[in-house]
């Protein structure tokens, strides 16, 4: 018989938002890869649309407050991803622009900081 681990919803909240900033902070596949496994269309809106998801549960159902550096590291990236939407610039959202694109450097840079100020986050993407 296998035991099954269940998560509570805060640990499962947590763990999608960990998920999220994960590959938000991943490094885009090079030009030379993505022409050899070409990404799903619209993967970049997908990132950043499940990180808009997983940060409104994770912050509507907190049961204990992050600390301010680990706040202030998500709301970083949330403001990264408000100005790419706002921007409202079909040429952000393609594979180009998720490897050379200042705006997701910047969000790149900012969902690293949030792993590095969460405990064990950075350790779960290795």
């Amino acid at each position: 018989m296998k035991l099954e681990v269940v998560s509570t919803g805060a640990e499962a909240r947590e763990a999608r938002l960990c998920r999220s900033v994960q590959a938000l902070a991943a490094e885009p596949p090079s030009a030379a890869e993505a022409k050899r496994r070409p990404t799903v269309a619209g993967y970049g809106e997908n990132l950043v649309f499940e990180f808009d998801e997983a940060y409104t549960a994770y912050v509507d159902g907190f049961e204990v407050l992050p600390s301010e550096a680990q706040l202030l590291a998500l709301q970083a990236v949330d403001r990264e991803v408000s100005a790419m939407v706002r921007a409202a610039d079909t040429a952000l959202w393609t594979e180009e622009a998720r490897r050379e694109e200042p705006h997701w450097r910047a969000l790149r840079a900012a969902a690293a900081d949030v792993l590095r100020v969460f405990e064990g986050w950075a350790e779960a993407s290795s």
